[in-house]
């Protein structure tokens, strides 16, 4: 099986790669990164000229995993042009190469598009079709709904197959730490450098280790019947609840940190959701399971950013 990977240069994008690879899948991943590897070339997906010409070279693709685009709920409200735009012109120029090729597209969505939903209830898949505008919390979610939309509506009109990816709280080693980077990045980077981190009361979360993600990825790539005119999507995250609170504590325990770092702040009004509840009964109907507990996820990263202070 042929397979494009985009954003293939991405913390995501490195680890299913390697992954595709490993299963024997012939792999072309793409990014804007500048660099010399097999099997990668460079290529703005907002250009495109630039994935038409990978397209032909290749005669097309089996399946196009796109990953590519501007990520993050602060990232889109500080530079929401930019995630508009490439977020929404990118997937429809490989909507359109993946209906003149006949190739399968995973588009990859996000968590945040269920927005306020995780207010009043535990979201499942077919809340989709349930959430407007208003809904959604922040400028990344708008593009992601926006992106899930184009695709539905491509498979609804024109006969395109593919199916939907919304991740929940991915980690694992190999995320330098920012502003910008999840909650358990900015904790442990503190806390092996000794500097005070905010934690918001009233926020809790699932979080998925990178292998199970990948594993999941697999499982929904050999395993999910595309169909046409049909559109559906997976939730893919585990169960093991904790709040972000207990997070932090934890992240202490583990580094030997001071629990003074921790400074406790309300949750935001803007941009952000409390709690994530979600059903992922879907994914575990493919065969999928969680194999990395947070607790061992934890320690890998710990481990990670202790060889990268060396």
């Amino acid at each position: 099986m042929k397979i494009l990977v985009t954003g293939a240069m991405g913390f995501i994008g490195k680890h299913l790669v390697k992954a595709l690879k490993d299963h024997g899948y012939d792999i072309i991943g793409i990014d804007l990164a500048v660099a010399d590897s097999d099997n990668y070339v460079r290529a703005d997906i907002t250009y495109f000229e630039d994935v038409w010409k990978i397209f032909k070279e290749s005669n097309g693709f089996d399946i196009v995993l796109h990953l590519a685009g501007e990520v993050g709920r602060l990232n889109g409200e500080e530079y929401p042009q930019r995630m508009i735009y490439v977020n929404e012109i990118g997937t429809l120029n490989l909507l359109q190469l993946c209906l003149e090729y006949n190739s399968k597209l995973v588009y990859f969505s996000t968590s945040e598009i269920y927005g306020k939903l995780f207010d009043e209830k535990e979201v499942s898949e077919e809340d989709f079709s349930t959430i407007g505008p208003d809904m959604v919390t922040n400028v990344y979610a708008m593009s992601k709904l926006f992106g899930e939309g184009i695709v539905n509506h491509y498979v609804k009109n024109y006969n395109l197959l593919a199916v939907g990816i919304r991740p929940f709280m991915i980690y694992g080693p190999g995320v330098t730490a920012s502003k910008y980077k999840s909650a358990i990045d900015q904790f442990v980077y503190n806390s092996l450098n000794n500097k005070p981190f905010v934690v918001h009361q009233g926020s809790e979360r699932a979080w998925c280790y990178i292998d199970d993600f990948i594993d999941a990825i697999l499982e929904i790539v050999e395993n999910h019947s595309f169909t046409h005119n049909v559109y559906e999507s997976y939730n893919v995250g585990t169960q093991e609840y904790i709040s972000t609170e207990d997070l932090a504590n934890l992240i202490l325990e583990l580094t030997g940190a001071p629990s003074n770092l921790m400074q406790i702040a309300q949750l935001p009004e803007k941009f952000i959701s409390g709690r994530k509840r979600f059903s992922n009964k879907k994914l575990r109907d493919l065969g999928w399971e969680q194999k990395v507990p947070l607790r061992q996820g934890l320690q890998e990263v710990i481990k990670w950013y202790k060889s990268e202070m060396i």
